[in-house]
């Protein structure tokens, strides 16, 4: 039985071998120690490029979220070389260049100054006063955000030790979008701290996005939280290619890992709200069906906001309904208001701006005797 399978398994291994041939050799080697030191030192660089490109950048962000373009934010992720200094912070820590980690902060920081007040007097110039679902869509960031900001991060990091994938770091720059959050904090910083139904939303849309969020300051926490994720996972990723010593790099690794800590409360408070939200929409839409005494389906949920006052769950609904719906509306909303307790686990205050409309229906009259002669025509 033994010879045998030593017999198979040199037949499985000799098959393997012969279909896909030599590839050892042309399995392409991460890039010297010395070469990648040289382009983290290029990508630290306050260059005149550098601030061009941004700057470029910051124009078509603003000017595209104001518009509400998504077309216009993509290719502002694109062109925005924020990227490349903050893949040099991450490669400094974990070697310990602390010149080259002060020369790439302050690359940073000085982008950061310029998206923002590019953003903030663009928006003052303009005398725009509406904040757009694409503005709202990076107010309020998440751990899900984290994650993307890890992933980026890794993926970055790992185009920068091979050469035939560094053209990768595009579509990195568009999947952790670095420039439109900086944008969002100078037109927030613009348009006043909170935003609320004023600024040109539809009810569904103030819904979907809230209108209880602090534009500027949760814009910026979504940047941090890329940034943070970028220098973190970049540094592991150069430390498990061995361009720095893993024991004295794990340290300054772990208290990188201790300041992200800082960001996993806010961000999980929006999660948590993200998924009572969730919740509360499944349970609404499953109400409409198990508890046809409180929802009859004449009516139509237009928006849904879940928030906290003074730790209540407070559930906003904006309900387009006929007039009759208003019968007993009292106590079916006191009902619902227990149901969904029951199903979050918690007391929850249901409140609904009810909008009543009157549903008239129109319908064409068929020419009944015209089908039947046509029917009586084909059957002879």
């Amino acid at each position: 039985m033994r010879d045998r399978d030593v017999r198979w398994g040199a037949t499985i291994g000799s098959a393997w071998g012969h279909l896909t041939g030599d590839w050892r050799p042309l399995v392409e080697k991460p890039v010297s120690g010395k070469e990648l030191a040289e382009l983290m030192q290029q990508a630290s660089i306050p260059a005149f490029g550098f601030y061009f490109m941004l700057g470029m950048a910051s124009g078509i962000a603003a000017f595209g979220l104001l518009a509400n373009s998504a077309a216009a934010i993509i290719g502002a992720m694109i062109i925005a070389p924020l990227m490349a200094p903050i893949m040099s912070m991450g490669f400094s820590i974990v070697v310990a260049d602390w010149q080259l980690l002060f020369r790439s902060a302050l690359t940073v920081a000085t982008g950061i100054a310029l998206v923002v007040l590019f953003a903030y007097f663009s928006t003052e110039l303009l005398g725009l006063r509406i904040a757009g679902s694409e503005i709202l869509a990076r107010t309020s960031p998440t751990l899900i955000d984290l994650g993307v900001a890890m992933a980026a991060g890794g993926a970055a990091a790992f185009a920068y030790t091979r050469r035939s994938i560094m053209a990768a770091i595009a579509g990195v720059a568009i999947a952790v979008a670095l420039v439109p959050p900086l944008a969002v904090t100078g037109i927030g910083l613009s348009l006043g701290r909170v935003a609320g139904a004023e600024v040109g939303l539809s009810p569904a849309q103030l819904g979907i996005y809230s209108g209880r969020i602090d534009i500027a300051g949760g814009s910026f926490l979504l940047f941090l939280t890329n940034l943070v994720g970028i220098v973190v996972v970049a540094g592991i990723v150069f430390v498990a290619h061995g361009y720095a010593n893993w024991r004295r790099a794990s340290l300054r690794v772990i208290v990188a890992l201790g300041l992200a800590a800082f960001l996993i409360r806010p961000l999980g408070v929006s999660f948590h709200r993200l998924y009572l939200k969730s919740t509360i929409l499944g349970t609404v839409a499953a109400l409409t069906v198990e508890r046809p005494d409180l929802f009859d389906g004449s009516g139509r949920i237009d928006a849904v906001d879940v928030y906290y006052r003074d730790d209540v769950l407070v559930v906003d609904l904006v309900v387009s309904a006929p007039m009759r719906a208003l019968e007993d509306m009292q106590r079916r909303i006191d009902l619902a208001a227990e149901h969904l307790s029951e199903r979050v686990g918690r007391a929850v205050v249901l409140q609904i701006d009810y909008i009543p409309v009157e549903i008239i229906k129109y319908s064409s009259e068929a020419d009944v005797s015209a089908t039947l002669d046509t029917q009586v025509q084909g059957v002879r």
